[in-house]
């Protein structure tokens, strides 16, 4: 008598696509036709960059300066409430210049 085989894990139909990946790929922006072109630049981005800073300055004040840890943190608010507006100013004329140079070289390119 022959014996039954088992079934492989493999056998049967293929797998059917997430929806909600094709629902992201349909939503992101198309970056087909401008590839390399400089990013804008976020707000997000500049409370991250300024409050990474300002959680390293905080021990530089109290263990390397000798500040109390009030007048620490203190200064590092005040670092940090500098540092978004500055920060912001920066990454927008950092965004312009890469925009031009881009810009430039797309204009030499023939594209």
């Amino acid at each position: 008598m022959a014996r039954k085989r088992k079934r492989r894990k493999s056998a049967g139909p293929q797998p059917a696509p997430h929806r909600k990946a094709e629902e992201d790929r349909a939503r992101a922006p198309s970056a087909k036709g401008r590839k390399g072109e400089p990013t804008m630049p976020s707000f997000n981005g500049v409370l991250i960059r300024s409050g990474i800073v300002a959680v390293l300055f905080y021990p530089y004040l109290v263990f390397i300066a000798g500040q109390s840890s009030a007048t620490a943190l203190l200064v590092a608010a005040i670092a940090f409430a500098v540092m978004i507006p500055l920060g912001m100013a920066f990454d927008r004329v950092r965004y312009r210049m890469q925009m031009k140079r881009w810009r430039d070289k797309q204009g030499q390119g023939g594209e």
